[in-house]
């Protein structure tokens, strides 16, 4: 059996977006294609036997709804805008039933199948060739770009409008100057539920809100459905079938992204929003990120009616997927499943069975059908069965360990590297955030790095989430504190523990919130042979003044504002490039260049700075790549970035 290799990002699949019917199960198949050096995404769908069919060959073609004997889903065409297609659920030719002059970006059906309420983007076109990039940019807004954008639009027609699938007609019912995200359609279609900033026309101050709204198409009326909790983040929305409730998810965001995502009920007859009594430690839904470089296309929808009393919804708590049912007579939440994996995507087949998308840390992913009553799973499909019958995934173990200082226990995992030698380098890798966590999912580059010989350890220190607010927040305020002690502790929990590691070569490694970390962890000791910084968070003043979302994530994190608090000194004693002349430790930095939410100019300091002392250092820029390029970025750049990381520690 051959260990997984750097190349096989190429070689492998990912699934998302499941869509159950009786008779098949359809879902979106990504895989990276090498010639085209990008991303294909395919519909097929699992038949009753088991095989697997495909429905669409090429391109990106995404959200599968079956609606009577027909399939749609939004195709990307070669002006990279999706329009709406249609095709034979029995198989066939697939016809656009759109001709938008923008994007189709979002898609829902009413849930008697005869209107698809449709979100769409419309953009200036630009005439790139008169133009020569040589139009000035005039910025007025402080909120001025986004990582994985670019430069805000400041032009852009968002459009709510309707398809009527037996006249064909579309027909336009709203229109926005602000973005916004289609969440879900009432039984009686006139209620259409979707997500938006609170402040869209701020210019002089950031807003991190997203409200939940309701328009009226009768009325032509919307309704500000979570103005009780003003600046809240809310990730979902969905009717209950009579329409007497709406399940909602999401926080008050009183803690930044350290806030607990949570369960949330809207009475629409008295217009009051209300919180079930929960378990306030674990994390609601999709919105608190788990750290993967796997997943693609998640639909980011998290729960379901099953009826007009029972709401199924997925969580995550220490470090893996959970399933919980809300009552709405008793007002009361309860787990139903969980086990030890990372539920992608899921979706309802009946008001008893789901099927979902599921990976853990050996393997890649499977499609499974789950009976929530019974409890019995059975596999639907494994498109990565050929695959894995000729490559063995690196054994992983999950552990736990007392903090230095005895307040907490930290989740940790080890993935063991594929070699003949006794004892293999070790490689502590550190994930972004802070706010996120590690879990038991896949993470192709911790697979990798143990088939070219390293032992990895991935921990969740105090800062990361799905351990409760109290461990998420540990870290505001004392970056470089508890979340430094966690890490170090880790490497000698492992040392001891796993035999099978070299003590004399132990590396460090870690990209976001892990470039800060890894950044402050050479800054204060010696004790590592070499280092690999990605996208440090490095200097809070250059951050807080360039990054997308610099002054309230600095703000939030340092506890204190730059300019209002007078917080020059904490900025600097915080920043990891305060200590960078303390760096013995030989280091390799790698940055996007297209990168918004740390931008290269961290990485420029440290690289400078590090230079200056006459350590060992260099610093590799990647073409047209933004904050997440080793998840989504090209293929090729993915390869060569993690080849950059192999032969540097290699070298050690």
């Amino acid at each position: 059996m051959t260990a997984i290799q750097i190349t096989d990002l190429f070689k492998l699949k990912s699934f998302s977006q499941p869509f159950g019917t009786p008779n098949r199960t359809f879902f979106v198949q990504t895989q990276m294609n090498k010639e085209k050096n990008d991303y294909q995404a395919n519909i097929l769908a699992i038949e009753e036997t088991g095989t697997v069919q495909p429905y669409t060959n090429g391109g990106k073609n995404l959200q599968p709804i079956v609606v009577g004997n027909s399939l749609y889903y939004r195709h990307q065409d070669n002006q990279s805008h999706y329009q709406l297609m249609k095709m034979p659920v029995d198989g066939g030719v697939a016809t656009p039933v759109t001709k938008e002059n923008g994007s189709v970006d979002d898609l829902r059906f009413s849930p008697d199948g005869t209107l698809a309420f449709l979100k769409v983007t419309l953009s200036p076109e630009k005439d790139e060739e008169k133009d020569q990039g040589l139009t000035p940019r005039h910025l007025t807004k402080v909120q001025n770009k986004a990582d994985g954008i670019g430069w805000l639009p400041t032009e852009n027609v968002y459009e709510l409008k309707t398809f009527d699938q037996e006249t064909g007609e579309t027909k336009l019912i709203k229109s926005f100057s602000h973005d916004f995200h289609l969440q879900d359609v009432s039984a009686d279609t006139q209620e259409v539920a979707y997500l938006a900033a609170e402040h869209p026309d701020w210019t002089d101050k950031f807003d991190t809100s997203q409200a939940v709204y309701v328009y009226n198409r009768q009325t032509d009326q919307t309704t500000w459905v979570t103005a009780s909790i003003p600046n809240g983040v809310f990730t979902d929305a969905a009717f209950s079938p009579d329409q007497s409730r709406m399940a909602i998810i999401g926080s008050d965001y009183h803690a930044y992204s350290a806030t607990v995502n949570q369960l949330y009920v809207y009475d629409t007859k008295s217009n009051e929003l209300t919180k079930p009594a929960q378990d306030e430690q674990v994390n609601v839904g999709y919105g608190n990120p788990i750290a993967d470089d796997w997943t693609q296309n998640p639909s980011h929808v998290s729960g379901f009616w099953v009826d007009n009393d029972t709401y199924l919804y997925t969580a995550v708590h220490h470090g893996h997927s959970q399933l919980y049912r809300y009552h709405a007579q008793e007002n009361t939440t309860e787990k139903v499943h969980e086990a030890d994996r990372h539920i992608v995507d899921f979706a309802m087949i009946d008001n008893q069975n789901i099927v979902f998308v599921h990976s853990t840390a050996e393997k890649a992913g499977e499609i499974r059908a789950l009976n929530i009553e019974t409890k019995a799973e059975r596999v639907l499909a494994n498109p990565n069965a050929d695959y894995e019958s000729t490559h063995q995934y690196a054994p992983t173990e999950s552990f736990y360990y007392k903090t230095a200082d005895g307040k907490a226990e930290v989740q940790g995992w080890f993935t063991k590297a594929q070699t003949n030698n006794d004892t293999a380098p070790l490689i502590l890798y550190i994930h972004g955030g802070p706010h996120a966590a590690f879990a038991n999912t896949f993470f192709q580059e911790f697979q990798a790095l143990a088939g070219e010989g390293f032992n990895v350890l991935y921990v969740n220190p105090r800062g990361s989430t799905s351990y409760g607010e109290d461990f998420a927040t540990d870290v505001m305020g004392h970056y470089g504190e508890n979340d430094y002690a966690d890490v170090m502790t880790a490497v000698d929990y492992a040392l001891t523990h796993f035999k099978s590691i070299n003590p004399d070569k132990v590396f460090v490694a870690g990209g976001s919130y892990g470039g800060f970390l890894s950044t402050w962890v050479i800054g204060h000791t010696d004790r590592f042979q070499a280092a690999i910084v990605q996208r440090p968070a490095i200097d809070w003043f250059n951050l807080y003044h360039n990054s997308d979302i610099g002054v309230p994530f600095v703000t939030m994190e340092l506890g204190a504002d730059l300019y209002k608090d007078k917080a020059y000194q904490l900025y600097w004693e915080k920043s990891p490039l305060a200590y960078a002349d303390k760096i013995t430790t030989p280091v390799r930095i790698q940055h996007g260049e297209a990168d918004r939410r740390c931008p290269p100019s961290q990485s420029e300091a440290l690289f400078t700075a590090v230079k200056r002392t006459g350590t060992e250092c260099d610093y590799i820029r990647y073409p047209k790549s933004f904050h997440g390029f080793s998840r989504n970025g090209k293929p090729s750049l993915r390869v060569q970035r993690m080849q950059d990381i192999v032969d540097w520690f290699k070298k050690f």
